[in-house]
């Protein structure tokens, strides 16, 4: 028999065809047989908001794939041992002879284990149900897009002030924001950062949200799914096309999209690729074989750091529209306690780049400013100071003058992958994409020298003692306390 931190955790997921009042899921163990129901459903009725008369049925297949891969994630939670697992997703389709292609069943079920770390496949029967209402709804219909960009919309703070970016840069331009998700709380932060935003730019935005329900489950993770990066741009692929586009926008700084290991031996930290440029890529090729048409998606933000994308507001004294926004991981639903954790990556990364601008930084947080959580609140921190002194390593002036890529490269190897796969979807030459790579983590580690004191400092505050230099694991916490 297996240890159990090598066993491997097998399910199979069977949906009922999607309908407007939602369908049944069924999830069972291959080992023990279990079996567990959960319904699922989707609020798609905004789909309606589109130039084509008809919903395309292969565009009626690609919601209901993103429903399952949300439903199939969220349902096979990763254990405390982190053991492997496979699905296999049994999901009724209008087009099983094009989802059922070899090639295409083996991209889709890649780029899944690539952003989950789970197995993946799928098997795709024929529906012989009735489409949901919003696929009978004949419209009015126009030849042309309506919109000049559609890009998802999330109400975090890379979202507002990519959006801000792109709304000074394109004044003639108008914007349709696209929001998922099954969490309330999501949807107002989404609609209430909307609202400031339109009467900023009146008659230029529309926000459409098309939120995936759950109910009879009580299996469902209070942490985000990791394949949300995947489901997110598949719904906004699914409405750009409605809309008549073929090119899907996502807001993110580089730093948070690319998201490198933290150290060579992390362990304990979720490391998303929801945005990496390869997720980016391969949702696009997928959306590319589905419609018979090039898709994309991109990223106009992938070569700033966050502080350089929050900088236009700054700059508009509109700064204070960030207090709107959330950017916690795993927000905080207990009272009298701030929502966002702020020592979590995605906490600490919003931190810097006010500290590196030089803006203060109004959100309240868990840390410094509620009570203490009893876990390690400084893992994250610590394992992003380390991969900052890996940068700064690899980008010493030693390093540079000889050839600053190959050692960025030596500690970083992924980086090659984004430059060879992504540059000409960038439109850029290989050589240019590198150098915007050096200029990215450069940028970012001349940054943390602002940031980082002002961010142990809050540690410290909130714990009301100073640690020992001989206490100090990490010779850079070490280094700013003998500043």
């Amino acid at each position: 028999m297996k240890s159990l931190d090598l066993q491997q955790l097998e399910y199979d997921l069977h949906f009922d065809p999607l309908q407007d009042h939602g369908s049944i899921v069924r999830r069972i163990d291959v080992a023990t047989g279990d079996n567990h129901c959960a319904r699922v459903s989707i609020d798609d009725h905004h789909f309606k908001h589109r130039i084509q008369q008809q919903l395309p049925s292969v565009i009626a297949d690609v919601i209901d794939l993103a429903v399952a891969i949300h439903a199939s994630d969220r349902l096979t939670i990763q254990d405390q041992w982190q053991r492997q697992i496979r699905l296999r997703v049994v999901l009724p389709v209008r087009h099983p002879e094009i989802l059922n292609q070899s090639a295409l069943n083996e991209q889709l079920s890649h780029l899944l284990e690539w952003a989950t770390g789970k197995r993946w496949g799928f098997e795709f029967e024929r529906r012989c149900q009735p489409g949901r209402s919003i696929e009978n709804q004949a419209l009015l219909c126009s030849s042309e897009p309506d919109v000049d960009e559609v890009s998802l919309w999330s109400g975090g703070l890379d979202a507002l002030a990519g959006l801000y970016a792109r709304l000074k840069q394109s004044p003639a331009k108008s914007f349709a924001l696209f929001g998922t998700g099954s969490s309330d709380n999501t949807h107002k932060k989404q609609h209430d950062v909307f609202s400031a935003l339109q009467n900023l730019f009146p008659d230029r935005l529309e926000l459409c949200r098309v939120p995936i329900r759950f109910s009879q489950s009580n299996h469902l993770k209070k942490y985000p799914s990791r394949a949300r990066g995947i489901v997110f741009m598949l719904l906004g692929s699914a409405y750009s096309y409605l809309r008549g586009l073929r090119v899907l926008h996502v807001y993110e700084n580089g730093i948070g999209a690319i998201n490198l290991p933290y150290r060579k031996s992390a362990v304990g930290l979720d490391h998303s690729r929801s945005v990496h440029p390869e997720t980016l890529l391969g949702v696009g090729l997928l959306m590319s074989e589905l419609i018979g048409d090039s898709f994309k998606v991109r990223n106009p933000f992938l070569f700033h750091t966050k502080a350089e994308m929050i900088k236009p507001l700054a700059e508009d004294a509109q700064i204070d529209l960030v207090s709107l926004t959330s950017s916690c991981d795993s927000p905080n639903r207990k009272p009298q306690q701030p929502t966002q954790c702020g020592y979590c990556s995605s906490c600490l990364l919003r931190k810097q780049a006010f500290a590196a601008s030089q803006l203060a930084d109004k959100t309240e947080y868990i840390v410094p400013h509620g009570n203490p959580p009893a876990e390690n609140s400084k893992l994250y921190f610590e394992s992003m100071l380390a991969q900052v002194a890996a940068l700064r390593e690899c980008l010493k002036p030693s390093n540079t003058a000889a050839d600053p890529w190959q050692a960025l490269t030596q500690r970083f190897p992924e980086l090659n992958d984004i430059a060879d796969r992504a540059h000409a979807d960038e439109n850029m030459a290989l050589l240019q994409m590198r150098h915007q790579l050096i200029r990215l983590f450069h940028t970012c580690a001349c940054e943390w020298h602002t940031a980082e004191q002002s961010l142990f400092e809050q540690f410290e505050h909130q714990t009301h003692s100073v640690l020992g230099i001989q206490e100090l694991q990490d010779p850079i916490q070490q280094e700013l306390l003998l500043r």
